[in-house]
């Protein structure tokens, strides 16, 4: 007795004191570790470089699963991440200019630092150099790549301190080409055979200043350009606005609708275009909406819930596969719309990665992919309906040869098109419209 005495008096800890400590760590809340926000951006950059993720899906992923972020370290963190990427084929060559290793064989890890930071050094004056520095060598440290930090120190330093001459170097030397433009070789030269040198650089200048600003189409459906966080107020939760761009509101506009209409969105994720016209419809008809990727649904639905709309049946359905359903003449459609799985190159501005992913081969498998749901789809049509078909490209083969093909192979004449240049005055966008003029037959096959 005197011994447990003397031992709780000196500070000892007793057997029991040990099983309520063990008792108290189970319940405790565990240590998290808390990224910075450069840390982040430099995880988003590895995984959409090295690992082929988009980089909006990354950045969904991030925020849902470092909730401790907040609105500001959020928009940060965004800003970082796409500015990066949008001007990476700029910071690249600027990095070219100083290392002395190629840099393909450089370790992805040291490429992503050097590319953040070059960013923000070169572009973004109110962040101090020693800032955009120091938290990328930092993050080199962590990753036990001390051997790395001399090499790149030495390169960003002399970046720091070239900064005006290399921005004097791009404007003057790179002016008319891919570099100067921001975007890669392939890109440039495949815009550049549709458009000219000139529009090609005003549209690679509209895909920078992408951040000025995005549309919203409100209730009564007419757009407009807002700045900020709109999900979070109150008029889009409600449902009297939703975000849609100004060219693709033009989609809901055109669509020949009438109390009772029945409407096929055969590629509609995330639903922007299939609740607009079931908004017009003011709850009467049917509004079919589609999309092969079952998991994308849920932004159908979302959107569905959020505008109260009840004329709407959203399914999973790959729109290459005939649907029996609309195969009678009774039970065909009075407006299809295909807005097709395409190469996006009118939305770069908004999916600074899609620099990564396009190739002309992509193009042309895109194309195939796009008449094979089209063959399957024109027949849901009925005579005198109308087939919408659309895209957010600017490629000739997605856009005006699918044209050609739905007015040589189809049953169709052309009763309108318009095609959006990036900054005219939103994404690039391109639509035409279709009236059948002959009673339907069975799905083409291409």
């Amino acid at each position: 007795m005197e011994r447990k005495k003397r031992e709780r008096l000196s500070g000892k800890k007793t057997q029991g004191d040990w099983k309520k400590r063990l008792a108290e760590s189970k319940t405790a809340t565990p240590c998290i570790h808390k990224k910075t926000e450069r840390e982040a951006v430099l995880e988003l950059l590895c995984s959409v470089f090295t690992g082929g993720e988009f980089l909006h899906l990354a950045l969904r992923k991030l925020f849902s699963e470092e909730s401790y972020f907040d609105t500001r370290s959020r928009a940060f963190i965004t800003r970082l991440s796409r500015g990066t990427l949008e001007r990476y084929i700029q910071i690249d060559y600027f990095l070219s200019l100083y290392s002395n290793t190629p840099l393909r064989k450089m370790k992805p890890v040291l490429l992503q630092v050097l590319r953040l930071s070059a960013y923000q050094l070169l572009f973004l004056d109110k962040i101090p150099p020693h800032a955009a520095i120091n938290e990328g060598l930092n993050y080199l440290k962590k990753r036990k790549l001390q051997g790395l930090v001399p090499f790149a120190n030495a390169i960003l330093r002399k970046i720091a301190q070239d900064k005006e001459q290399l921005l004097q170097k791009l404007e003057q030397e790179h002016r008319e080409d891919a570099i100067g433009a921001a975007l890669p070789e392939e890109i440039f030269a495949f815009l550049k055979r549709d458009y000219g040198v000139e529009e090609t650089l005003r549209i690679a200048k509209s895909f920078l200043s992408s951040d000025a600003g995005f549309y919203i189409r409100n209730e009564t459906g007419e757009g407009e350009k807002v700045l900020g966080n709109i999900m979070e107020e109150e008029r889009f939760l409600s449902g009297e606005v939703s975000i849609q761009d100004f060219s693709s509101q033009e989609v809901g506009r055109i669509a020949h609708l009438r109390e009772g209409s029945r409407v096929l969105d055969c590629c509609s994720a995330p639903g922007g275009k299939a609740c607009h016209m079931a908004s017009r419809l003011k709850g009467s008809g049917m509004v079919y909406a589609r999309d092969e990727k079952s998991d994308k649904l849920h932004y159908i639905e979302e959107n569905r819930e959020r505008l109260h709309l009840e004329n709407m049946e959203i399914e999973a359905w790959d729109a290459r596969k005939p649907d029996s359903r609309f195969a009678k003449e009774e039970d065909k459609l009075d407006v299809v719309l295909c807005d097709a799985p395409c190469s996006g190159l009118g939305v770069i501005g908004k999916k600074a990665d899609l620099r990564l992913h396009f190739s002309k081969e992509g193009v042309k498998s895109l194309q195939s992919l796009q008449r094979e749901i089209l063959s399957t789809v024109q027949s849901y049509v009925k005579r005198g309906g109308q087939l919408i078909y659309s895209t957010c490209t600017l490629s000739r083969e997605e856009n005006e040869e699918n044209r050609d093909f739905i007015l040589k192979s189809f049953p169709f004449r052309l009763e309108t098109e318009k095609k959006f240049l990036p900054g005219e005055p939103g994404d690039g966008f391109y639509y035409a419209s279709f009236i059948r003029t002959e009673e339907t037959g069975q799905p083409c096959k291409v």
